[in-house]
């Protein structure tokens, strides 16, 4: 009783530590508080709550995979530099940086991956969801802080490129850290984590393409090490779990596809309707799925999502002119009385409407009207 009593007063203390550290206005200096907080907590967590994990055989075999992934995930990273191009990295190699930056993001790493592997032994079920809880927090922690939101936009980029990969990543870690100890998880996220303050050359992808990656990663490396070390294990509990594998990969299909349409990086995206204006073809709350724009022929009647003013609009081509050679789209919203003020070009084309899902971007439409408020 007094085990479980350390146990489910540290998993609260740890939970409540690692998020006022991630709302309060801060900053930066949220993580050097929770470094500072979590490093005693971790040592206190190692030494005074009884550990009952049982590693695998192939735990030795896993930290050299993980090690060659880590590094194999910032070779590729880079060589993509040479069709994103490079740029001089804007966190300075300096001490100040390092001990503002690089040493807090370690300690945080640390401290959280020696808690996991403590909590997820105890077989205790309270325990472990506030463990994963706080683990996903400490990851938001060292990727971004909440203080930060000013408006929705800034809390979407949160949701679809912190929280997310966040959620999906430390799913794996939980995995690894019950099976195979914490070194794999420590090894795996200082390397792909440092590395941003310590190598003083960046490359110029996007941040909703290294989310994905970041979604993709996790699940790329847990079906490998599941069918690489688990396999007997899966093949005798088969007739007592049939499905589990075709659901691993339907969910992880899913949270692909998803975050692919989030990112509005690839051939398709996904957009929320937020206005009235398409009412009756397209109605405010629902979904629609457009393919990017790539010189195909538009004629009159196609529904297009196009930019203007730093918004993203999705109206009609209600005419098409060529003035001297160029070519002027005039659009019109189906619920509007007139034309768009102007015209939009070729390279103000976003992509091309093809299918709407009604009515799921009501949540995200709610929680867009809380940043209005």
């Amino acid at each position: 009783m007094i085990d479980k009593r350390k146990l489910h007063i540290s998993s609260v203390a740890i939970f409540a530590v690692l998020l006022l550290a991630l709302v309060l206005p801060l900053g930066t200096s949220g993580r050097i508080l929770a470094a500072v907080l979590l490093a005693p907590m971790a040592v206190f967590v190692y030494f005074f709550i009884k550990k009952r994990s049982i590693l695998s055989l192939n735990a030795s075999q896993v930290l050299l995979l993980m090690t060659a992934i880590a590094l194999a995930y910032l070779m590729l990273y880079y060589l993509s530099g040479f069709y994103f191009g490079f740029y001089k990295n804007i966190y300075k190699l300096n001490v100040s940086n390092i001990l503002r930056f690089s040493v807090p993001i370690a300690v945080i790493i640390v401290s959280t991956e020696v808690i996991r592997y403590v909590m997820v032994a105890q077989e205790d079920k309270i325990a472990d969801v506030l463990c994963y809880l706080s683990c996903v927090i400490a990851e938001m922690l060292v990727c971004s802080t909440i203080p930060n939101i000013s408006s929705f936009a800034r809390f979407m980029d949160l949701v679809a490129m912190t929280l997310f990969p966040a959620i999906v990543s430390n799913f794996l870690y939980h995995y690894l850290s019950k099976r195979y100890g914490m070194l794999p998880n420590i090894v795996f996220r200082l390397l792909t984590t440092l590395y941003v303050y310590l190598i003083p050359i960046s490359i110029g992808i996007s941040d909703s393409l290294v989310s994905f990656i970041k979604v993709l990663l996790p699940i790329a490396i847990f079906l490998f090490i599941d069918m690489l070390y688990e396999k007997k294990k899966r093949y005798a509990l088969a007739k007592k779990n049939r499905l589990g594998v075709p659901i691993t990969v339907l969910a992880a299909a899913i949270l692909i596809s998803v975050a692919m349409l989030v990112s509005n990086q690839f051939y398709y995206g996904a957009l929320v309707i937020a206005t009235e204006s398409m009412t009756g073809e397209i109605d405010k709350g629902d979904v629609i799925i457009f393919e990017s724009y790539e010189e195909q022929i538009i004629i009159e009647g196609q529904v297009i999502v196009f930019e203007k003013n730093g918004s993203m609009i999705v109206h009609r081509v209600a005419d098409i002119q060529i003035i001297n050679g160029n070519t002027r789209y005039y659009t019109k919203g189906d619920a509007n009385d007139a034309l768009d003020a102007g015209y939009i070009t070729d390279a103000e084309i976003v992509g091309l409407v093809n299918y709407k899902i009604p009515y799921i971007g009501f949540p995200t439409l709610w929680l867009r009207s809380l940043f209005k408020r």
